[in-house]
């Protein structure tokens, strides 16, 4: 069956939306939804040292969530 697909605008929102449900947005955090393979992944960017990993696990949990529910729109 295939899944519904978004653009990678509506798939980054939904992570920034979960995440700010569940913590604060840092500032310095920056996110983006990119073709990998026959699905997407989001690439997580910074603009200082990373310091927060438990933010990145947790983009990274939502995005593997996502993944599985929804195809990016090419």
């Amino acid at each position: 069956m295939k899944k519904p697909a978004k653009t990678r605008e509506e798939l980054e929102a939904a992570i920034r939306l979960e995440m700010e449900g569940t913590s604060d947005w840092p500032t310095d955090l920056a996110i983006s939804v990119v073709p990998h393979e026959d699905s997407w992944k989001v690439e997580i960017m910074r603009d200082g040292p990373q310091q927060d990993a438990d933010g990145s696990d947790m983009i990274e949990a939502i995005a593997d969530r996502l993944r599985s529910q929804f195809d990016l729109k090419g």
